[in-house]
């Protein structure tokens, strides 16, 4: 499938920007640049306006103040970043590897040699075409990348509240069993019956809970593990749910992220999960006299459907892939 070529007068070029002599000072662009609300100027030179660079506020930051230069002497030109203008006719792909190269945001846009605008690497994104087209997945859709951004958060919202919100506040919890037969365990004299359900932080019954720091001082420091563990996996939680919207947003955009963003850290959700039931056992099988104890089946489930759909937001590139359509190559719209 071909790719449309877009082009910078494809964009909305920004005509509100502000120019400034190559000779000025420092002090002056930082003057101008506070009258006008810019963080840019366009450098010119000469009364041709020959347009020279950008200067920007970070590089009077970077350049000037953070090596303690005069700004009332240092001039633009020595400050400025040089970047060949680009015009109406230069491909997008083309502007955007020119700010891309320079780590810069802006390059001036000019036509029969007048400077006529700026365009923003944030202006290019949208119009950047994918060199590969997306074969991976099992849903045809037409635009993959904000399929998955809605599919990865939806996925991570849903498998947070049911893994990790809804044993928290009681709804359901990891094992359960009969408070008559688990007296010793929870350092309890009156047998008042009825099911008790082990939660995230503590031990609840019908008209009684019981904390995990209780359980910790009658019957070892495996109680304060799960305790500790119960606390990170609220954090690790919320930070993964984060990530996985975070990094699935990136993506629409274009933007680069790294692989702990990406991977570990929603990995580490499913990890922590897992270790909860794990530690529970553990707890039940060194516990005396052992107790009498049993898997809460519906937390059971909700916990595998919760891992189930952090992992498929994780791997949400397998789930879709590009719908290839004839008609896609003459009036495609960027997203």
């Amino acid at each position: 499938m071909a790719l449309k070529e877009y082009y910078v007068r494809d964009l909305v070029i920004n005509d509100e920007y502000g120019i400034i002599d190559s000779n000025a000072t420092i002090q002056d662009a930082a003057k101008k640049m506070k009258e006008l609300g810019v963080p840019d100027l366009v450098v010119i030179k000469g009364e041709k306006e020959k347009v020279v660079g950008v200067i920007a506020d970070f590089d009077i930051v970077q350049n000037v103040v953070a090596v303690g230069t005069d700004s009332k002497t240092e001039k633009v030109i020595s400050t400025m970043y040089k970047i060949s203008p680009v015009t109406l006719n230069t491909p997008v792909t083309e502007a955007f590897t020119r700010m891309r190269n320079l780590n810069v945001n802006v390059v001036p846009v000019v036509e029969n040699g007048k400077l006529v605008g700026v365009c923003t690497i944030h202006d290019c994104w949208s119009y950047i075409p994918d060199q590969n087209i997306d074969e991976i997945g099992l849903i045809p859709v037409k635009n993959t990348r904000v399929a998955e951004f809605w599919f990865a958060s939806a996925c991570a919202i849903v498998a947070f509240v049911i893994g990790i919100i809804l044993p928290l506040v009681g709804v359901y919890g990891y094992f359960s069993g009969n408070q008559a037969d688990l007296l010793s365990l929870l350092g309890m004299a009156e047998i008042r019956g009825g099911k008790v359900i082990f939660q995230l932080f503590e031990v609840r019954g019908t008209d009684f809970f019981v904390s995990f720091i209780d359980l910790f001082t009658r019957n070892g420091p495996i109680w304060m593990v799960i305790e500790v563990f119960s606390i990170l996996l609220i954090i690790i939680g919320i930070v993964g749910l984060f990530s996985i919207i975070y990094v699935s947003f990136s993506d629409t955009r274009k933007l680069e992220t790294g692989n702990i963003t990406r991977l570990l850290i929603p990995g580490l959700v499913v990890f922590f999960m897992i270790l909860q039931w794990i530690l529970f056992g553990i707890a039940f099988t060194i516990a005396t006299p052992p107790p009498t104890i049993a898997i809460d089946v519906v937390g059971l489930i909700m916990s595998i459907i919760s891992m189930v759909l952090f992992l498929m937001a994780i791997n949400r590139d397998y789930i879709f892939r590009e719908k290839s359509t004839p008609s896609s190559t003459s009036s495609e719209v960027p997203y």
